[in-house]
């Protein structure tokens, strides 16, 4: 226990030396006889927890430690996503600021101003912020979490569209002209492949009935292709069946390079020349706002109607947990409940009126 030692400041204040732990000494002040005790008691706290008391660590300096110590190895895409919700959303409220001052209410005000923003973009700053805190915590930089009981806000705007119906999706597919993309569309819809999955397919991993997804290509802020082409987990390499429809597809698209989905050159994709394949002849010909995830999502619906048990949608969507292949089966059970209220009325309707008991009273 920290030895103390109390004395009175000519400027009124409180003070107080205390003898840490580790033999150096701290002083701590208070207006009040009661504010010091709760300063003292702060001090305590930390030097019992193993804190390095006085220490004046930056959040802007912790975090770079962070993103270099405990998010080595990640996809660069996953980098560049902590990375940008730090620069763009965290470090300008709390990066000049030392650890040991953040509050709740700081963490907060970061939250507060995104609180218009879409629930996904919340949350990955949230978990960034909240993994900075709680490492530094851990690392005994700090006692507690300021981010302990922080939610994103949710919105009570209706959902966008998620996911094509069969009939949408076919007529969409009918409308590519342009071979690339409509077998890019091809590719998310009827094997539930991932954008970045599509794009790394080569021409070898296609076989007779089944397609094996061992690539990604993804672009990690930058134009060009990262060359790694590292899956987003262990669980997304797989080998998922070649419906007929999209055999017909891969028959009918010119081999233009080793990839299925390639530049119009035949070399691998890049960001701009995705985006402008997208805008041009799927985007540009589609009746509905349409992007790359609603095809592997309407993928995920046409499993979940086909029958498809749990478990093979797991392994067939590429999901690291059987959790989040649930959340989308609930969702349609969900919707499919709310069908029942039309079987009702067609049974009431099919069924003769009560009789009136109170016909023909006086």
């Amino acid at each position: 226990m920290p030895k103390q030692t109390l004395k009175r400041r000519p400027d009124g204040r409180y003070q107080k030396r205390i003898t840490l732990s580790n033999g150096k000494t701290r002083l701590v002040y208070g207006r009040t006889e009661a504010e010091l005790k709760a300063a003292v008691r702060s001090v305590q706290a930390q030097d019992e927890a193993g804190l390095e008391v006085g220490d004046h660590t930056l959040v802007g300096e912790w975090a770079k430690i962070w993103l270099r110590s405990y998010k080595q190895g990640l996809r660069p895409a996953t980098t560049k996503m902590y990375r940008d919700a730090y620069n763009l959303h965290i470090m300008q409220h709390i990066g000049c600021m030392e650890l040991q001052e953040v509050r709740p209410v700081h963490i907060r005000a970061i939250m507060a101003e995104i609180t218009e923003q879409s629930e996904s973009l919340q949350h990955k700053v949230l978990i960034t912020v909240r993994q900075i805190m709680q490492t530094a915590q851990a690392n005994h930089l700090i006692r507690d979490d300021p981010t302990d009981g922080i939610r994103i806000t949710t919105h009570a705007r209706p959902k966008q569209k998620k996911y094509l119906t069969q009939d949408e999706a076919e007529e969409l597919l009918s409308s590519i002209a342009e071979p690339r993309a409509k077998v890019f569309c091809a590719l998310c819809y009827y094997c539930g492949l991932r954008k970045e999955e599509a794009l790394g397919l080569q021409w070898r991993d296609v076989g007779p009935a089944a397609l094996v997804v061992s690539r990604a290509v993804t672009f990690a802020g930058g134009n060009q292709p990262d060359p790694s082409m590292e899956l987003k987990n262990a669980a997304s390499h797989r080998l998922v069946p070649v419906p007929a429809r999209l055999r017909a597809i891969l028959d009918a698209t010119p081999r233009l390079g080793e990839h299925v989905v390639t530049k119009a050159d035949g070399g691998v994709m890049t960001q701009s020349a995705y985006k402008k394949m997208w805008v041009y002849y799927v985007a540009g010909v589609s009746l509905l706002p349409v992007h790359a995830h609603m095809l592997r999502h309407s993928y995920a619906t046409c499993l979940y109607h086909a029958g498809v048990d749990l478990r093979t949608a797991q392994q067939l969507l590429g999901h690291a947990s059987i959790e989040m292949t649930a959340r989308i089966y609930t969702h349609l059970e969900a919707e499919d409940g709310l069908k029942v209220s039309g079987k009702l009325d067609d049974y009431f309707n099919s069924a003769p009126p009560a009789a009136d008991s109170t016909a023909g009273t006086a």
